[in-house]
């Protein structure tokens, strides 16, 4: 008899207490709004600093937790892309290459302006990605991308940074 009282106390906790986990909290409920400034540069990719503030404000508007504001903002991300490398990775039998690697270095800082305090950085933050004949990449449902172009390895590095910086300024509250 106290055994079945056991199980079903057990069986009800875990509905009540396992039944919903978020990763969300809001331990800094005082941050609503946030600017992303403009990448500094300094690579020979131009277009690399526009790419990730476009790619960066898109990720905190589908994120919904803070606004994207132009300044006077809670929380302010600043950042630079530091290096960019681009090398032959794979050959062919003729000794073509066939296969590149894009690694790109950024310097990232995310900044609480209300408490005037730092809330995530990193100064050596890299990620790479593979392009070229039958190079595939794993999207967010787990389907393969084929990235056959530069400019595609450059989207797919842009696209995890944000990842990582959406996960070290929001995630970890």
């Amino acid at each position: 008899m106290i055994k079945k009282y056991f199980l079903i106390s057990i069986i009800f906790l875990c509905v009540l207490g396992c039944g919903h986990y978020s990763f969300y909290t809001r331990s800094n409920p005082h941050l609503k709004t946030v600017m992303i400034a403009e990448f500094d540069n300094d690579t020979e990719q131009y277009e690399l600093p526009g790419l990730v503030s476009e790619y960066l404000t898109d990720a905190f508007i589908e994120d919904n937790r803070l606004d994207v504001q132009g300044d006077d903002a809670d929380m302010d991300i600043r950042g630079t892309v530091r290096s960019y490398k681009r090398i032959v990775n794979a050959y062919d039998m003729q000794e073509n290459p066939l296969e590149w690697k894009v690694t790109i270095v950024f310097q990232v800082e995310a900044k609480d302006m209300v408490r005037d305090e730092v809330i995530w950085q990193n100064n050596n933050l890299s990620h790479s990605a593979l392009y070229g004949t039958g190079t595939a990449a794993e999207e967010e449902d787990g389907q393969g991308i084929e990235l056959f172009s530069e400019e595609d390895a450059q989207k797919s590095i842009i696209y995890e940074l944000c990842n990582v910086i959406l996960s070290n300024t929001i995630e970890q509250w």
